[in-house]
């Protein structure tokens, strides 16, 4: 009976001689990929999806009154604490309070030419909640709302249209109505749209002149990713019933676009899983057919020792411990690689790393990686096991 120290030892040093590299980097590869999407999935997934629902806005919701479209019906406006109760719905991440209907200006560009600019009353989490880029300046702040100064914002696009240079509109003065208004900031970002031609007045400012419909009948809501429109769009109607009467409130969202992403993502996930599943597949074939070719090698051998007195037993399990050495030898290279993807993927991502996951995923990809080398080596090693001695003596 073979020991264990020896079959350790002559497994190791047949894995060597065979030179059976590329089975373990492909073993190795899919363990890798394995533990960085367990430890790092829900965080890339959460950091794509903010990327690619602010590319086309699907995690803003527009709550508003939309009393107007009924005669005889008062215009109700949003309650202060029917906002902070959406604020504390769960999967909401801002909500940010405006003025439906914008107010046009006539404003005169260093062209000379007349230009029709339309201003929209917003607070200061607008800006977040859009994820809008400043360009130069300042964007709106609590003080400026809660204060209602004659400030500002522009658009990129309008400030370009009136000043030409977007950086030269900070600290002019626009004549609005009959008030002069300081331009703080100009702004821009994917998602600003048409209102990149605009600009954006404080809504108590706007409201205190009865410009754009004089109470805030429009909120926008970002959830926090896509994932959570759905189920923030069912509550919106009860919270907000709860807290003061509203029999023709609109919650409209992008569905389409939402779908969209919604696909888009399961294809890309899909494809994920099914390369590490490829790439561990390979690693198994890779062994299956390594161990078929070291049996036939050696043949002549296994006779040999079958004759000197070697057991069916000591023959099975040479051949298997060969090829679980491949496997966990490529289960290994994976943790240590898979670690340092995910310690450098955490600083990118600026985000803390699960250790408790990371050790449950690393003890999984050694199980799952023997898994692999047994699956792979068993019937080629039972194969040699139960070769004759006078055939396998008489092989050439």
């Amino acid at each position: 009976m073979i020991t264990m120290s020896d079959l350790c030892r002559v497994s190791v040093r047949q894995v060597v001689r065979q030179r059976g590299f590329g089975v373990i980097l492909s073993i190795a590869l899919g363990i890798t990929a394995f533990i960085a999407l367990s430890v790092l999935g829900q965080e890339i997934r959460y950091k794509v999806g903010q990327d690619m629902v602010l590319m086309g806005g699907v995690n803003i919701i527009r709550v508003y009154m939309d009393d107007e479209q009924y005669p005889g019906q008062p215009q109700r406006e949003f309650y202060p604490d029917t906002v902070e109760a959406i604020r504390n719905i769960p999967g909401v991440g801002m909500v940010s309070q405006n003025l439906r209907m914008n107010k046009i200006f006539s404003l005169r560009g260093t062209d000379e030419r007349n230009l029709h600019v339309s201003f929209i009353g917003v607070d200061e989490y607008f800006f977040p909640t859009y994820s809008l880029e400043l360009v130069a300046g300042r964007v709106l702040t609590a003080e400026d709302v809660q204060q209602r100064k004659r400030v500002c914002m522009l658009g990129r696009e309008g400030a370009q249209n009136l000043y030409g240079d977007p950086r030269q509109a900070v600290g002019k003065l626009l004549v609005l109505g009959q008030d002069v208004f300081e331009v703080v900031g100009v702004v821009t970002g994917v998602m600003l749209g048409s209102w990149s031609e605009g600009g954006f007045l404080p809504y108590t400012t706007m409201s205190d002149r009865g410009w754009g419909g004089g109470n805030v009948r429009r909120l926008f809501v970002r959830a926090i990713g896509w994932e959570d429109v759905a189920p923030v769009v069912r509550q919106l109607p009860r919270v907000v019933r709860e807290h003061q009467d509203a029999p023709y409130l609109v919650c409209a969202t992008q569905d389409d676009q939402l779908e969209r992403i919604q696909v888009t993502f399961m294809w890309v996930e899909a494809l994920l899983w099914l390369g590490i599943v490829a790439s561990l597949m390979l690693g198994g074939f890779g062994i299956w057919y390594g161990t078929f070719a070291a049996v036939r090698a050696r043949t002549r051998e296994v006779g040999l020792k079958k004759a000197m007195g070697g057991s069916d037993t000591d023959i099975l399990a040479q051949f298997l411990a060969e090829a679980l050495v491949k496997s966990v030898a490529g289960g290994v290279l994976g943790i240590v690689v898979g670690t340092l993807v995910v310690e450098i993927g955490a600083l990118a991502l600026h985000t803390s790393i699960s250790y408790p996951l990371l050790l449950v995923s690393s003890l999984g990809s050694i199980v799952f990686s023997a898994i692999i080398g047994v699956a792979g080596g068993l019937y080629p090693a039972i194969q040699a096991s139960r070769m004759d001695v006078v055939s396998a003596l008489r092989f050439e």
